[in-house]
């Protein structure tokens, strides 16, 4: 019998031996392998979108009126959040800085109600990314004792140097939570702790689309 072989024999002897005295111990085995393999586990994820590379970049957040009520710093720091990554980790050419966009944006402040072709010439980018940010909370209206923090939204890519007009090649909807654990309180955790967590989650999900990178369990997670 070869080594291998051996020890394929002996971890199926083991388990059926545990299965024998009892089946709640081989679930309760593989349940904390499990557990680990999640709370530090890895996995390696490639680029779902290749198409900025090599390409000039804009970046624009289209919020919610309830955001730029209640949140309007959010919408800076989530551009300035996912440009850092792109320019860090994406083979693009070029990419608009924030303070350009929010010069931009304040000089036309319909420039959002224009189409994606017309705000990429604005711009003069060749690939348009827009983030319609649909919600950044930290906690449940009417909840001020217990954190329930989201921040969603739609991602959008557009190809203007496409012959189709306003030529949308990716679109995916992201959702990302904190804290992890259920029922924390604002005793247990502070609302700055929330909010930078959520922003750099959603930084993370709404930039990992563009280049091969690692995630880590609970961030690769279906929401």
């Amino acid at each position: 019998m070869t080594g291998a072989v051996a020890r394929i024999a002996t971890i199926t002897t083991l388990l059926l031996g545990i299965g024998l005295t009892s089946g709640c111990n081989v679930v309760g085995f593989f349940g904390a392998i499990e557990a680990e393999r999640r709370r530090t586990g890895k996995t390696e994820v490639k680029a779902e979108y290749e198409g900025l590379d090599g390409q000039s970049v804009a970046l624009v957040i289209d919020a919610s009126r309830e955001i730029y009520m209640t949140s309007p710093q959010v919408v800076n720091a989530i551009m300035v959040e996912v440009v850092a990554r792109l320019q860090a980790n994406a083979d693009i050419e070029s990419i608009v800085q924030p303070q350009e966009v929010v010069q931009v944006m304040y000089d036309d402040p319909g420039l959002l109600d224009r189409t994606y072709d017309e705000i990429a010439a604005r711009f003069g980018v060749t690939r348009l990314i827009v983030i319609q940010l649909d919600e950044f909370r930290l906690a449940e209206m009417g909840n001020q004792y217990v954190w329930s923090g989201l921040a969603a939204g739609n991602l959008l890519v557009i190809e203007a140097d496409s012959f189709i007009e306003d030529d949308v090649r990716l679109e995916r909807y992201v959702n990302v939570t904190y804290p992890d654990r259920p029922n924390t309180t604002v005793d247990e955790m502070t609302g700055q702790e929330v909010a930078l967590e959520l922003l750099r989650r959603f930084a993370n999900r709404t930039s990992w689309f563009f280049y091969d990178h690692m995630e880590r369990y609970p961030e690769y997670r279906t929401y």
